[in-house]
């Protein structure tokens, strides 16, 4: 039901020439009060000009859906948890300094040397959602990473991962410590979701810079935990946790991370072809025409966005 990007615009166009020519528009109007009759002009007009199939024009009818997946996804924010972790590892080792005298205390480089991960300030907000109860005039306030932390002890070998995964149908209570504990009881999945992971992509695991985030990562996803001393000592790096851990790791979850690597590996080597061809086409010149290179490469030589259309346009652009 969409329209082409040359269609769109032409309605477009034609709304702010109509809207500029109106001559019911006076001149005490503000920004605001002209903004949104140009909106509510497209509007009009995209829906009186956009043409329905009898296909979809049935489906409304029956109350079908207006797309389909084979399977069903659910988000996690991955990046508020993870900074839980390494905030509360802190806090467990600065007062296990203060407990010991100078000459017992380890070196905190070792430890406290956390990465940033983008520099973006707001990632350290934990992401509430707001879901409606069982009465639809009822909402609660939902935080995975407490739901997952305060889960019921029947749930207790479950990884995070897992538990994010599946829908709810069995219940079981939370554990006291869960704020909404007495008002509200745990659904268990019964159909496996696709968890999606929003925020900064886990990094390569072959990249030194990166390998603390890269080892906390399967750790805070694939092992159960309720605390921060579960997937990491006070007294450990990730790296070496993860280590020390990966027997706790099921098979199943192995082969996830090992196609988040893969999936790593084919953007590279899809970043190497289109160099080469890029530098096939520029056989005649010294150097390689910087308009042709990736704009979208971060520090890390890793892509945080999907760049399809750019790709083809750079093809498109060669000689």
């Amino acid at each position: 039901m969409s329209l082409s990007f040359h269609d769109t615009f032409a309605l477009v166009q034609k709304n702010i020439t109509s809207l500029k020519t109106s001559s019911n528009q006076t001149d005490t109007e503000n920004a605001i009060e002209k903004s949104c009759k140009l909106v509510l002009r497209c509007y009009n007009t995209l829906a009186s000009q956009q043409e329905l199939s009898g296909v979809q024009v049935a489906s409304y009818l029956m109350n079908w859906n207006d797309h389909y997946t084979t399977h069903k996804f659910e988000g996690l924010f991955l990046i508020q948890i993870e900074r839980y972790l390494p905030t509360q590892l802190n806090e467990i080792r600065t007062k296990q300094k203060l407990e010991h005298s100078v000459h017992d205390v380890k070196d905190d480089d070792v430890y406290d040397n956390e990465e940033t991960i983008d520099g973006d300030d707001n990632n350290d907000e934990e992401h509430f959602q707001i879901q409606s109860a069982e009465s639809d005039k009822k909402y609660v306030l939902v935080n995975t990473r407490v739901d997952y932390q305060y889960r019921s002890e029947i749930l207790k070998d479950i990884c995070l991962y897992d538990f994010v995964s599946r829908p709810p149908n069995e219940r079981y209570p939370f554990q006291k410590q869960q704020p909404q504990a007495t008002a509200y009881l745990m659904l268990k999945y019964s159909n496996r979701h696709v968890p999606i992971l929003y925020g900064p992509q886990i990094p390569r695991r072959d990249r030194d810079e990166t390998r603390e985030r890269y080892s906390r990562a399967p750790l805070t996803l694939f092992v159960p935990w309720r605390t921060v001393a579960d997937p990491c000592d006070f007294n450990q790096t990730w790296e070496y946790a993860l280590r020390s851990r990966q027997h706790l790791i099921s098979t199943y979850s192995w082969k996830i991370i090992e196609k988040i690597q893969l999936l790593h590996e084919c953007k590279k080597n899809r970043d190497e072809h289109l160099l080469q061809v890029i530098a096939e086409s520029q056989v005649e010149n010294d150097a390689i025409d910087p308009v042709l290179l990736p704009a979208n490469q971060g520090v890390d030589s890793e892509y945080d966005i999907d760049d399809s259309d750019q790709l083809l346009e750079l093809l498109g652009n060669l000689d």
